[in-house]
């Protein structure tokens, strides 16, 4: 849903959100996860009391928290309050309010630091292994031979690591020892 402002109006606002590169950005990146599987476990649900916050924008913005390298959930918020338009882009019921800027105040619309690290907490590992599976049948039905190779030969590595290594005096073992004065 696109709200409208006394400052923008819907078409305004929907021409703004399609060239933020914010928005585009991670527009793309969720294209490539399948949300139908969280909209048909959301279904599933009871809808009982006051309609919560989507699931999938939960996940949208945990997966931004993890794209963006935030450590903490009060960055998130931040990251999520400075970015408005982004907001709209995940889905969170917006708490409309014509006089703010976008249509919605966001401070108002964002579930507190206390709700996202509830959520987090609670998330139904189900759920997000399912969102992982799908994902990953996808890649391998988009790039031929993913996920076929489970090991790979790592003595050039050992090899390397002892040939650069002052402390290693081990010839054929792979096993180097850290105190080389002590002796055998």
């Amino acid at each position: 849903m696109v709200p409208s402002s006394t400052l923008f109006d819907q078409s305004v606002l929907q021409q703004l959100l399609e060239v933020d590169p914010v928005v585009l950005d991670y527009r793309a990146f969720f294209a490539s996860l399948d949300w139908s599987l969280v909209d048909q476990w959301q279904a599933e649900r009871s809808a009982r009391g006051r309609p919560a916050h989507p699931e999938s924008a939960y996940l949208k913005a945990f997966l931004i928290r993890i794209r963006e390298g935030m450590s903490y959930t009060s960055q998130l918020r931040r990251f999520l309050l400075k970015h408005p338009l982004l907001v709209i882009e995940l889905g969170f019921h917006l708490a409309l309010d014509p006089s703010a800027p976008y249509g919605f105040d966001c401070q108002h619309t964002l579930p507190s630091d206390v709700r996202l690290r509830q959520k987090l907490r609670t998330f139904d590992q189900n759920l997000l292994q399912d969102l992982l599976a799908a994902t990953v049948t996808a890649l391998q039905e988009e790039i031929p031979g993913l996920g076929e190779t489970v090991a790979f030969d790592v003595k050039h590595i050992f090899a390397w690591v002892r040939e650069n290594n002052p402390q290693c005096l081990c010839q054929r073992s792979l096993r180097c020892d850290p105190h080389p004065e002590r002796g055998p």
